[in-house]
């Protein structure tokens, strides 16, 4: 080989290499935005459930769901007992010291001599009664579940704002048992609260 075919040779290989090299530096730089744009985007969604999540009237984050990897079934509470599934003691557990309010719904028990059972309508409307003049803040929500063939059945269900002080110190009927839980939907999704559907009487179509 020539001198002159050998150098251009060599003049071809340092062109290839060079392009080769400057695209492999580009496709690095992409790959490294498209990586810290995804962290970014990351952030910005913490950020949003952080700040944006719903409050209430008084200004406190609302915690409306929380999931766990906790399960198991629950016995019902004894009467004076005011008991809590894994999802909620485990979220008053998280947000300990901080400015929330749990919106949880609550089945209410009683001991009938033999077992005991939930309350009947006309008792747990005269409950909710007695909780509202106490001055807890109970709403009327509606709910989906599944049933049959994958449609949705909505029902609707009381909850209430609860801050840790109000859990801790639950003024519950002594002759009643209370299990406290978030209300999610059929999906898992929570449930939205309007601060104008509070009850002052008592709920006309709980299901």
């Amino acid at each position: 080989m020539s001198a002159k075919k050998f150098s251009d040779a060599m003049s071809e290989l340092d062109t290839k290499y060079a392009d080769e090299a400057l695209k492999l530096k580009k496709k690095a730089k992409k790959t490294g935005w498209i990586k810290w744009g995804a962290v970014a985007a990351c952030l910005i969604m913490i950020v949003g459930i952080v700040f944006w999540s719903p409050t209430t009237h008084d200004g406190r984050r609302v915690i409306s769901e929380y999931h766990t990897n906790s399960s198991g079934s629950y016995a019902a509470p004894s009467p004076g007992e005011a008991a809590f599934t894994s999802a909620v003691r485990e979220a008053r557990e998280k947000y300990e010291g901080k400015n929330v309010s749990f919106l949880l719904g609550f089945s209410i028990f009683k001991d009938d001599g033999e077992k005991t059972v939930q309350l009947s309508e006309e008792e747990r409307i005269a409950e909710y009664q007695r909780l509202i003049s106490l001055g807890y803040k109970l709403y009327t929500a509606e709910s989906w579940t599944y049933q049959g063939k994958g449609e949705k059945r909505y029902y609707t269900v009381v909850v209430g704002y609860f801050t840790e002080s109000e859990l801790s110190l639950f003024a519950g009927n002594p002759e009643y048992g209370y299990m406290f839980d978030f209300v999610t939907n059929g999906d898992g999704s929570s449930i939205s609260v309007k601060e104008t559907d509070v009850i002052t009487n008592f709920p006309t179509n709980y299901s």
